[in-house]
């Protein structure tokens, strides 16, 4: 794996972390709807899509799975996923830092296995 194909797997995982914080922020204000029908659930994506987060969510999706078909057309896709899952160690932080969640130990435990395993397979 060349170092640009590793740096645009960052990227992936930037973007995609950005994606869910977006969607998170967003489903934060959506919490107190039921959807125990069809009527409540298109109401409920009908006020979703009026919050900008979300709109800025999807951006980040069209830019994370663009950079992902470049890292798919370069390296195997079992390398690639694995790599990848740098996404959990990137998602830990920004959980921490832009939605105030907690770090438990046992979290950054899980982590570091995660970094350990990200570094077997990228060797």
């Amino acid at each position: 794996m060349t170092l640009m194909i590793f740096f645009l797997i960052i990227i992936h995982g930037v973007f995609s972390t950005a994606e869910q914080i977006c969607f998170k922020k967003s489903a934060d204000h959506l919490e107190n709807y039921k959807l125990s029908n069809f009527g409540e659930l298109i109401w409920f994506i009908f006020n979703a899509l009026k919050i900008p987060a979300v709109w800025l969510g999807f951006g980040c999706i069209a830019v994370s799975w663009t950079v992902w078909f470049v890292v798919l057309a370069n390296i195997e896709l079992s390398v690639a996923v694995c790599v990848d899952s740098m996404q959990f160690v990137l998602i830990l932080f920004a959980s921490y830092i832009f939605l105030k969640e907690r770090m438990h130990w046992t979290r950054v435990a899980g982590t570091i296995l995660i970094l350990c395993g990200v570094y077997l397979v990228a060797r």
